[in-house]
């Protein structure tokens, strides 16, 4: 199933829109954005839980999913966790999304007016791609699998230049867009690579029965002759 590319270009104006940046993307043309169907929970295996990887910033921890959910449907196949931001507080655990280590250019992202993969230093020190965001840029992310019990997620953020922040939106086949931004993404100009706070990621669009879903998230840069790269899309399936 495709977003269309009407509600696509409506979907990025509201998001925008709602965080009061209409004028930055009234002009911004949207091509169809694919993704994959959601696949069956009824062969979902257990979760692969992997060591603690880079550090990245504290948030809250957040309860545990509630025992009469069942194990099958509650986590998507395939998928492996780890706790990335354990060394600065954060225990939960969390799953990258697919292709967004940005080891090659796209890997699933469809990227629009100037986005790009670009090689820069990473949040871990070494050397590799980020997704950059200028001014009026935005970008699609891959479809990720989730469900009812994966409520939030988070992402490195470095501000390059400028101000505004980037606008974070949601969307699932089938449903319509979150009706506004689920979160914004700022970093101080020049201060490096900054944990972004939890944004949400609404997997109730879809409706109340748990199972596997899939979403796909949007990121718009705002503010005039501002520049904003991101790296590592980390979703989390709150896990004990």
């Amino acid at each position: 199933m495709s977003l269309s590319r009407t509600m696509a270009r409506n979907f990025v104006r509201t998001v925008a829109c709602a965080a009061g940046a209409c004028a930055a993307l009234a002009a911004v043309p949207v091509a169809p954005v694919q993704a994959a169907e959601a696949r069956s929970s009824s062969s979902a295996p257990t979760p692969v839980v992997a060591s603690a990887a880079a550090p990245e910033a504290a948030t809250a921890p957040v309860e545990a999913a509630s025992p009469a959910v069942d194990a099958e449907l509650a986590v998507c196949p395939g998928q492996t966790f780890s706790q990335p931001f354990a060394a600065l507080g954060d225990a939960n655990y969390y799953t990258l999304v697919q292709g967004s280590a940005f080891d090659s250019p796209g890997e699933g992202w469809s990227l629009h007016n100037g986005a790009a993969i670009v090689a820069t230093t990473r949040p871990d020190g070494s050397t590799g791609g980020a997704l950059d965001l200028p001014s009026g840029a935005y970008a699609v992310s891959p479809p990720v699998c989730v469900t009812l019990q994966y409520p939030t997620a988070r992402t490195w953020v470095e501000g390059v230049n400028g101000l505004g922040g980037v606008v974070v939106g949601v969307y699932y086949p089938g449903s319509r867009p979150a009706g506004g931004p689920v979160g914004l993404l700022t970093a101080p100009q020049g201060a490096g690579w900054q944990l972004s706070r939890p944004f949400q990621v609404h997997p109730q669009l879809t409706g109340a029965e748990e199972g596997v879903r899939e979403a796909r998230f949007v990121f718009a840069t705002l503010g005039r002759g501002s520049d904003y790269r991101l790296s590592g899309l980390y979703v989390d399936p709150r896990m004990s």
